[in-house]
């Protein structure tokens, strides 16, 4: 599962599923500009998406970690202990080289513009 905004201003959720042999479908595109993004309706979300394919052909959900969305993960977990909790590891690498290269352009252009 993953959130963006996209540039018209809606807010888009994806819900991919990769199966045992490696191969992804995207299962549903949801516009959730309406409504306010909390664990609860999250939870809900992902929670109609193991219902309509079934709870135990799932081995866990992904997705990045804000604070809506890790409590949403937490509660599918508690709910299907054999689901697995797992956060979006390339979405902290993105976070982390996001702040790393924010640094090297501010020094880049303090030492050579003196801003």
């Amino acid at each position: 599962m993953d959130g963006w905004t996209n540039p018209q201003g809606a807010s888009v959720y994806n819900f991919l599923i990769t199966t045992s042999n490696h191969k992804e479908f995207l299962f549903a595109l949801r516009d959730l500009s309406d409504v306010s993004h909390t664990a609860e309706l999250l939870f809900d979300k992902i929670e109609d998406v193991l219902l309509r394919i079934g709870p135990e052909k799932f081995a866990g959900v992904v997705s990045d970690n804000t604070s809506a969305i890790a409590a949403a993960r937490r509660k599918i977990n508690e709910k299907y202990p054999s689901i697995l909790n797992i956060r979006c590891v390339l979405h902290c690498i993105n976070l982390i080289s996001q702040d790393i290269l924010s640094k090297l352009i501010l020094y880049y252009l303090n030492f050579y513009y003196k801003i």
